[in-house]
């Protein structure tokens, strides 16, 4: 069972929320450096093949995921906004429109992280399609992928 947390009370949203017992650097980090991008995110659906980012405002991310049946796809977007507690982007999935707007803020408190996405699209019927891929679902999973490299990668937990 995930340990994330689904709304979708605003109906061109896509709110998530986790926790990570770890520290916000460390969460940011993982989420941000390549090499540890390709060792969870996608989960147990499919695999990183490449992950490259620029974080900083006006840098572009691409990650490519590759299936298990051979195929492939990516998102790729620009970030808006950087910051310790805040990073902000755009996303597009394959390069086509429409897309969306990617809100990210970390939050520590006693050593854990509680990490919210605010995905927003331009209408109910796009949040709605994107929903009906079950991408939840896979973001739950890449997220607890997270979670277990988060622990190799915390000094408190060696």
């Amino acid at each position: 069972m995930s340990k994330l947390t689904v709304s979708t009370e605003v109906p061109t949203e896509i709110r998530m929320t986790r926790s990570f017992d770890a520290p916000a650097h460390l969460v940011r980090r993982a989420m941000s450096e390549p090499a540890l991008l390709e060792q969870w995110l996608g989960g147990v659906r499919a695999r990183v093949a490449s992950a490259e980012v620029d974080l900083r405002v006006g840098g572009t991310y691409r990650y490519v995921f590759a299936l298990p049946d051979g195929s492939s796809f990516f998102f790729s977007g620009v970030f808006r906004e950087v910051g310790d507690d805040r990073i902000v982007h755009s996303e597009l999935f394959n390069g086509e429109p429409p897309g969306s707007v990617v809100t990210t803020k970390f939050s520590e408190k006693g050593g854990k992280t509680t990490v919210s996405w605010v995905i927003a699209f331009d209408s109910q019927e796009i949040r709605d399609m994107v929903l009906a891929t079950g991408m939840t679902d896979g973001a739950g999973e890449s997220y607890d992928e997270l979670e277990k490299l988060l622990v190799s990668l915390d000094p408190r937990r060696t």
